[in-house]
């Protein structure tokens, strides 16, 4: 059962965990002290706001690990216009080196991806990622495999110009589909969760952790399609009926670099409800 202790000598009677918990069930207690409501532990997220949003660090919580929370004061943070200057010197990668990236590297990616936001905390994402580049080139190839099943049942079908043409690229050495990409990263949700954007936004994590860290990454829409539509590609990345694709990232260095930043983009379709 989940349980929350607070530290007498610290806590100040304020209030702030009471009004951070989302679930609405800190209360105050008979001895003044806050306190987990019993009957309501169990609609507790694991959000831990109640802890992270106490001043004094007085509240300490039976899932989690004090010793690895940090003083928010003490994390540098970048000023608003260095944040805004990253999101949007963000730019897909669709040029790769060969060079592969470290399990050090994936693990700051991976860090910053667990801590995207989720409905309710539930953290359902289940990940599918090629470490090895030649597994990648196994799944550029079963890539293939579905275009070709596609072009046999309706040549004259989008995907199957689409792929008519990716197979010829392919023939001359050209990977138009997964870029040359070493490694990929495919996000999963179980079929019945209700909220499979979770996914979507863990991606985008994903995305910008990787550009933090200087390596790049690209949407991969035909891999996505074909994962959803093509059973020995699922079975190829042990992927289940009972599992929704997501979408998945391209992740490698990048083989070229923006000299210039800031295209042009349309003009935002807002409404503005006033």
């Amino acid at each position: 059962m989940r349980s929350m202790t607070v530290d007498p000598v610290k806590c100040t009677r304020c209030g702030i965990c009471l009004k951070a918990c989302p679930a609405g069930i800190v209360k105050f207690g008979e001895t003044g002290l806050p306190e987990m409501d019993v009957r309501g532990s169990a609609n507790c997220i694991e959000c831990c706001h109640c802890a992270l949003f106490c001043p004094e660090s007085a509240n300490s919580l039976s899932f989690l690990n004090n010793e690895e929370m940090e003083k928010a004061s003490g994390i540098k943070m970048p000023s608003a216009e260095e944040a805004m200057n990253f999101i949007k010197t963000r730019r897909s990668i669709r040029r790769f080196k060969k060079e592969t990236l470290s399990r050090e590297i994936f693990d700051q990616i991976f860090d910053a991806v667990k801590l995207a936001p989720t409905a309710s905390n539930r953290q359902p994402v289940r990940w599918v990622v090629s470490e090895d580049p030649e597994k990648t080139k196994e799944i550029t190839n079963l890539i293939l495999c579905w275009m070709r099943e596609e072009i046999f049942k309706d040549p004259t079908s989008r995907i199957s110009l689409i792929g008519a043409s990716m197979i010829a690229k392919a023939k001359t050495g050209e990977d138009a589909l997964l870029r040359g990409a070493p490694h990929v990263a495919v996000a999963l949700v179980s079929k019945d969760h209700m909220w499979p954007e979770d996914a979507s936004i863990a991606l985008t994590y994903m995305e910008l952790a990787a550009h933090a860290l200087g390596v790049g990454a690209c949407w991969g829409g035909f891999l996505t399609a074909a994962i959803r539509n093509f059973e020995g590609l699922r079975d190829y990345l042990g992927i289940s009926p009972d599992e929704h694709v997501c979408g998945a990232q391209m992740l490698g260095y990048p083989l070229l670099r923006p000299a210039r930043q800031y295209p042009t983009r349309k003009k935002l379709n807002i409404s503005w409800i006033k």
